[in-house]
C-alpha cells in the first residue's frame, strides 16, 4: 500500500480555523489508516520554510509515495501556502489538492475576480481598495467588505455588510488599518448562496451542491463570519449548508457549468469548492475555495456523504487521484500590476 506523508504547520496560536486543521489532520490520518495506507506526519515550523534544504531532507526522509497536504502558510503568513506547493512541486512527489497557481490565484482574491471575469464567470461588481480616497465608491449599498489577501473567512465580520455610503465611510478605515494589503468592496448580494463541490481534473467531477437560505434564519446576518464558522457560541454556528430544496434542472446545470469554469480559470485541480450568491435570479461566484476544509464533519464530507461516498472513501480517493495525475505545474512567473483604486 502507498506510503502517505501528512502535512500540517506547526505554530504557536489560538486561531480557531489554524487549530482546525489538527483537527483534520487527525480525521485524515484515520481514514487513511482504515483503509490500510502506510501513514506519516509532519509537522513544517517557519525555521523549515526558511531553509529548503532541511525540509526537503525531512520529507525524503519519510520516502513518500504521495504527500496529504494540509499546510495553510501560518496564522501571520498565509502566502507561504503556495510557497510550500512550488516547493512540492520542485521536489515531483505527488501531492494532494491544489498546484500553487491555483492557491496563488485563490488567495489573491482581486487577481482571482479579475481572470474569472475575462472568463465569463459572473462576479459581483466590486473594487479593490488600498487606501481612503475622496468618495470613490460607486457601488449601490449595500456593500460587502473582505480582505484581499485572507481565507477561513479571516476579516469577515458584522462590520463586513453596509448598508449605506455614510456607514461605508466610516467603516472603511477600520478595515483598511486591519488590513494594510488591501480590502475588495463590493456589491452584496441578497439571495441564497450555493456551494459546489467538486474533484479531480477538467472537466472535474461533482461531489455536490449545497444551498443556504438566509431567509431561514432570520435572527443571524446573512453571511457567514469568522465567528460563525469557527466559534460553537455563535448564532450563525448552527447555520450548515444543506441540499438545495428545490432547484430546477436548468439552474443545477448552470451551477455546475459556472463552477467548472471558475475551476478550469483558475487552474484548480485536485479538490476544491465554488462558493455562489444570486441576486434577481443571477448566478455570480463569490469564492473559490482550493482545499477547503477535510474535517469529517465539513462541508464538502457531507456532500460527500449525501453522494453515497463515505468520508473514508473521499480522502482515499484524492490520494489515488493524487498519485494518478500528478500533472501540477510551477505558478507562472507573472507580475500583476494592480492598481491601489479598480472597477471590476
Amino acid at each position: 500500500m502507498a506510503k502517505v506523508l501528512v502535512v500540517t504547520a506547526k505554530e504557536e496560536t489560538e486561531r480557531s480555523d489554524v487549530l482546525d486543521v489538527l483537527r483534520c489532520r487527525n480525521s485524515v490520518v484515520d481514514a487513511l489508516s482504515s483503509n490500510g495506507y502506510n501513514i506519516g506526519i509532519l509537522e513544517i515550523t517557519k525555521e523549515d520554510i526558511n531553509h529548503l534544504n532541511r525540509l526537503e531532507a525531512k520529507i525524503l526522509r519519510h520516502n513518500p509515495d504521495c504527500i496529504f497536504n494540509l499546510f495553510e502558510g501560518f496564522s501571520d503568513d498565509s502566502t507561504k501556502e503556495v510557497s510550500f506547493a512550488i516547493f512540492l512541486e520542485s521536489l515531483k512527489i505527488p501531492f494532494t489538492g491544489n498546484g500553487s497557481m491555483a492557491l496563488y490565484t485563490s488567495l489573491d482574491k482581486f487577481l482571482a475576480k479579475k481572470l474569472l471575469a475575462m472568463e465569463g464567470v459572473p462576479v459581483p461588481q466590486g473594487v479593490y481598495l488600498k487606501h481612503t480616497v475622496g468618495n470613490v465608491i460607486d457601488l449601490p449599498c449595500p456593500a460587502f467588505i473582505k480582505p484581499r489577501f485572507e481565507d477561513g473567512s479571516v476579516g469577515i465580520d458584522e462590520a463586513s455588510l453596509v448598508t449605506s455610503k455614510e456607514e461605508l465611510n466610516k467603516v472603511l478605515p477600520h478595515k483598511l488599518s486591519a488590513f494594510p494589503a488591501g480590502i475588495i468592496v463590493e456589491e452584496f448580494l441578497e439571495g441564497r448562496e450555493f456551494n459546489v463541490g467538486l474533484v479531480g481534473v477538467p472537466p472535474y467531477e461533482v461531489v455536490g451542491i449545497s444551498m443556504i437560505d438566509y431567509k431561514d434564519y432570520p435572527d443571524v446576518m446573512p453571511f457567514l463570519d469568522y465567528r460563525a464558522k469557527w466559534d460553537t457560541n455563535s448564532p450563525g454556528y448552527k447555520i450548515s449548508p444543506e441540499n438545495p430544496k428545490i432547484i430546477s434542472d436548468v439552474a443545477k446545470e448552470r451551477l455546475i457549468w459556472i463552477a467548472k469554469r471558475a475551476g478550469i480559470t483558475l487552474s484548480c485541480r485536485g479538490y476544491f469548492r465554488v462558493d455562489l450568491r444570486e441576486k434577481d435570479g443571477r448566478l455570480y461566484v463569490i469564492d473559490v475555495n482550493p482545499n477547503p476544509d477535510l474535517n469529517v464533519d465539513s462541508g464538502l464530507a457531507n456532500q460527500s456523504r449525501r453522494s453515497g461516498l463515505s468520508y473514508e472513501a473521499l480522502v482515499s480517493y484524492l490520494v489515488e487521484i493524487a498519485l494518478k495525475e500528478n500533472l501540477y505545474e510551477p505558478a507562472k512567473q507573472a507580475i500583476y500590476e494592480v492598481p491601489e483604486y479598480s472597477a471590476i
